[in-house]
């Protein structure tokens, strides 16, 4: 079996995994003095925050840039916890930690149905009301004056120095690292990628945004906390300035400049401003910090518009691409023919639509249409542009509210489901403007959907548990299997935009293909295809409907659509005109005026 882009890097992380772990472990002898020791656990708490941070917004691309309101509540927390409770500095840790993941929970499921710049003003004024709070409740947060006399932090009543301080702290960024790694090797992180470059893809193939979006929320407090608990620690002291707005700047710039699309660019990040801020006070000129801080933004983004983490991977593309370039040319294998023999239907429809109505304005689309789709047949939906047809497969996906009506697909009625569990219950589809990941090789794509039907839980998945990693190759074989069946095998490892416009539309179906749907809808699946490839897609439908799959189809090449048809639906105006076999509505006198001409 081929190893796709996960395992070829797996050996140089681990390579940089155990030269991180070395650096972490000498810096304090490398740089003895306290004033080193103290920027290094400066940048270790932020890059805590940093790593998180990417996972928010590098990958799952949430604009939710108020993180320090959840280092506002770790370093709260645990400030209270050990000066007036008296409680140990780990189990206050963690306890802030699980707080700030709660408060992210029920926070993070309303704010992130918003999305881009109003998203980024959500969660900036919970970081406000946070501070507000925290400035007026001065009997539970000491107002603005804040909490003095934190002790040093101590596990089970050690006490720990700044050198053991440290090590903990590293060691948390260490595990942090991990974790995003993980994450990003597995299909949580193909989710997050997937949901970046296309939500509508992604619902598609039975994503989960909402779930997906609030989970990376969540760890990302929990990582925010853990950083405001433990610099608070060093600090000795939690009051409101300590975490402001400028601490949520200060993390955004990190990470742009580390790289929002590693999670090695979250520690980057945090090393070069701790670093830059302190080399500029030493020099005597800290009034310059912020118009250094800002060039060196402009500088990165010019230069490495994916950060120095993104410009460090290019070089390293860029030296594999030689090695790599008469692979890449590889021709893409032909379609296979499908085996020959009737297929026969029942009587027995595998969706019903009724009364299907949706309006968007004063405009209706769709105006109380139904038909129905025979159990393994191949049913054509046609009609001229504007006619409401890909509407019509919004309505029954899921992707679009039906205003009145009804879907029935399979004995049960799905038209108040959300477009992930729709595709979950087995109906497939294409889009007629490609909805293909582009940040994703041809691989992942397909093994998006792919390896939602596995077995495997989050954590599983994460820890690369045996089941997880069970899953994962089961995943990555279904996803060659479909790759293979459309002809594409041999452009696994490419990203979409490097194949031809037709191959395309192929890769699109076979991501439909693994979700193993019971219904297949296909948006002009030859829109944009010369009259070979639209013979050789003519084959592959008939080969995925004699494999069982019904298939329910959009199409302007009437040639196509009478030679692969078994039934055919009309609309026009958002109204259907005929229903029926292709014979009967080739000859229908209001298709000939509205649609096919005489």
């Amino acid at each position: 079996m081929k190893a796709g882009p996960a395992e070829a890097v797996r050996d140089p992380q681990r390579l940089l995994l155990l030269a991180f772990a070395l650096l972490i472990l000498l810096y304090p002898f490398l740089l003895p003095s306290d004033y080193a020791l103290g920027v290094g656990i400066t940048v270790g708490a932020m890059a805590i925050a940093t790593v998180g941070f990417v996972l928010l917004i590098g990958y799952a691309h949430q604009l939710a840039i108020g993180q320090a309101a959840f280092c506002t509540i770790g370093g709260y927390g645990n400030a209270i916890l050990v000066t007036r409770h008296g409680w140990d500095p780990l189990g206050a840790l963690v306890a802030s930690a699980i707080l700030s993941m709660a408060v992210a929970y029920i926070v993070g499921r309303p704010i992130l149905r918003l999305r881009g710049f109003v998203l980024a003003m959500a969660s900036v004024a919970l970081q406000l009301i946070l501070g507000f709070v925290a400035v007026q409740w001065t009997d539970f947060t000491g107002g603005s004056i804040g909490i003095a006399g934190v002790p040093r932090f101590g596990i089970l009543g050690r006490v720990m120095g700044d050198r053991e301080l440290f090590y903990v702290i590293w060691l948390c960024v260490f595990l942090a690292v991990l974790l995003g790694l993980s994450i990003d090797r597995s299909r949580i992180g193909r989710e997050l990628r997937a949901i970046a470059a296309s939500e509508r893809g992604a619902e598609s193939v039975g994503i989960d945004l909402a779930a997906v979006k609030v989970r990376m929320f969540v760890l990302s407090a929990g990582l925010a906390s853990i950083a405001g608990s433990l610099t608070v620690h060093y600090l000795r002291l939690m009051e409101p300035s300590v975490f402001g707005f400028s601490f949520s700047l200060t993390i955004i710039n990190a990470v742009v400049i580390g790289g929002l699309s590693s999670i090695w660019g979250g520690v980057l990040g945090a090393a070069t401003i701790i670093g830059l801020r302190e080399a500029l006070r030493l020099a005597a000129q800290p009034l310059f910090e912020g118009v250094v801080m800002s060039v060196l933004t402009i500088v990165v983004l010019l230069l490495f518009p994916q950060g120095i983490a993104g410009g460090i991977a290019a070089l390293r593309r860029r030296l594999g691409r030689t090695a790599t370039a008469e692979r890449a040319m590889a021709p893409v294998a032909a379609l296979p023919v499908p085996a020959a023999g009737p297929v026969d239907t029942t009587s027995d429809p595998i969706l019903i639509v009724d009364g299907a109505v949706r309006r968007f304005g004063n405009l209706i689309a769709v105006d109380d249409v139904g038909f129905a789709v025979e159990r393994g047949s191949i049913t054509a939906l046609i009609g001229p542009n504007g006619a409401g047809k890909t509407t019509l497969f919004n309505m029954i996906s899921g992707d679009q509210p039906l205003d009145a009506g009804r879907v029935v697909f399979n004995g049960e009625a799905i038209d108040r489901l959300p477009g992930h569990i729709v595709a979950r219950r087995g109906i497939a589809r294409t889009f007629q403007n490609l909805e293909l990941f582009e940040n994703l090789t041809v691989l992942e794509n397909v093994m998006c959907a792919s390896a939602l039907r596995g077995a495997a839980g989050v954590i599983e998945v994460i820890a690369r548990l045996p089941r997880g990693r069970r899953a994962e190759r089961a995943a990555r074989a279904d996803a060659e299997r479909q790759l293979e069946l459309v002809g594409l095998g041999a452009g696994r490892d490419h990203h979409p935009g490097a194949l031809p416009f037709g191959h395309q539309r192929l890769l699109e179906i076979a991501r439909a293909l693994a979700l193993k749907p019971k219904l297949l809808l296909l948006d002009e699946p030859a829109s944009g295809l010369n009259d070979s490839e639209t013979e050789a897609l003519g084959d592959l439908v008939l080969r995925i409907r004699h494999a069982g799959v019904t298939v329910l189809l959009v199409e302007h090449d009437i040639r196509l659509v009478m030679g692969l048809a078994d039934h055919v639906v009309v609309v026009n105006y958002g109204k259907k005109i005929a229903d029926g076999a292709p014979g009967m509505v080739r000859n229908d006198p209001q298709v000939l005026a509205a649609y096919l001409g005489t």
